[in-house]
């Protein structure tokens, strides 16, 4: 039997028709049920409220077929939905979705969900989905304190990467960028990106490289309904980070250079904006030509054209704000990563 209900009163204006399906060999015992719920996933601080739901009861063997039916009135126009499905026997689990299936944002490919088990084992296994090729960008919308953030991820083929949060809804400043180095771990398949924050960030290359899930911070996937996923975009769409660096820095035969602790990246520095500021700081501290020394700053990573002609434009620091010169000081130390270069010959 087919039960259809909705979760407010009102006239029905709308009906969400799909299929559901699993891909292990197994029969469904005779009383087993299988339910969609229509989702409003709009606010990230509260749970997710149930507009419609479709139940099969029994629910048959798959593919099952659903029809949400519910009341137009609950739609808004800036909202977030999404269809959430499970099958279940005598109260326990046994299937369910593990993805966000956005629904009603003006998409019109049909509704097809993909059950997994219940009881499968930790991703761990995923760590045979290839990264894909790089460079590449990654991009998703997941949950924040208070308000949604949109995630944009940038992966270099040399173990870099840059990142950048938007917290979106709220006033400015709310876009903070990262850069760092990243590493894939062997046994578990995970990517680790280390930089400017505290903890690092874990990620699960998913669908043959086509998309990412975000992990919690002991690197576990998240219990949620809401979206957990950074999906590739096509094509590649480096963002030009703006953020607070340190790095070594030298000037040589009238051309500046840095190596940006961060990354353990080598940028020529562009001599514009805040750059003779940092020149005289530098000249002033330095004991001889050449020679390196921590540089604090304000900057902008973006691409400038290039001093030497006839060459394309490459990526150069523009210093926006000089802060400070350290003498006798380095860069930390990097985190454990087989990706990185060597750094110990950049101080002389």
């Amino acid at each position: 039997m087919v039960l259809a209900c909705t979760a407010g009163v009102g006239a029905l204006a709308g009906t969400l028709q799909g299929t559901a399906t699993y891909r292990e060999r197994l029969m469904l015992p005779p009383d087993a049920a299988f339910e969609a719920q229509l989702r409003d996933i709009s606010r990230v601080d509260a749970p997710a409220a149930v507009i419609g739901r479709a139940r099969l009861d029994p629910a048959g063997q798959p593919p099952f077929r659903f029809s949400i039916d519910f009341d137009d009135a609950a739609i808004g126009p800036r909202g977030r939905y999404a269809v959430r499905a499970t099958v279940t026997h005598q109260r326990r689990l046994l299937f369910t979705t593990d993805r966000i299936h956005r629904v009603l944002d003006g998409g019109s490919a049909p509704l097809e969900l993909l059950l997994v088990s219940a009881h499968r084992k930790p991703p761990a296994a995923a760590a045979t989905d290839s990264l894909g090729r790089l460079p590449a960008s990654f991009e998703g919308e997941l949950p924040g304190a208070g308000n949604p953030v949109l995630w944009h991820l940038d992966l270099y083929p040399d173990g870099r990467f840059q990142l950048r949060l938007t917290h979106l809804g709220r006033p400015e400043p709310n876009r903070f960028d990262d850069i760092g180095r990243w590493s894939r771990e062997a046994d578990s398949g995970r990517i680790v990106l280390r930089g400017g924050r505290e903890a690092p960030v874990f990620l699960m290359p998913v669908d043959g490289g086509a998309a990412l899930r975000k992990l919690d911070l002991r690197g576990q996937p998240i219990e949620s309904a809401q979206s957990d996923r950074l999906q590739r975009l096509a094509p590649f769409a480096p963002i030009e980070p703006r953020l607070f660096l340190t790095g070594l820095f030298n000037v040589m035969a009238d051309a500046a250079n840095i190596v940006l602790c961060a990354d353990r990246r080598s940028v020529p520095v562009a001599m514009e904006a805040d750059y003779r500021a940092l020149e005289t700081a530098y000249l002033k501290a330095s004991p001889g030509p050449g020679q390196r020394l921590l540089v604090s700053l304000d900057g902008l990573l973006a691409p400038r054209a290039s001093m030497e002609p006839g060459q394309a434009p490459r990526t150069q620091l523009v210093v926006e704000r000089f802060v400070s010169v350290e003498p006798g000081q380095r860069c930390p130390a990097a985190p454990s990563n087989n990706s990185r270069p060597e750094f110990s010959n950049l101080h002389k």
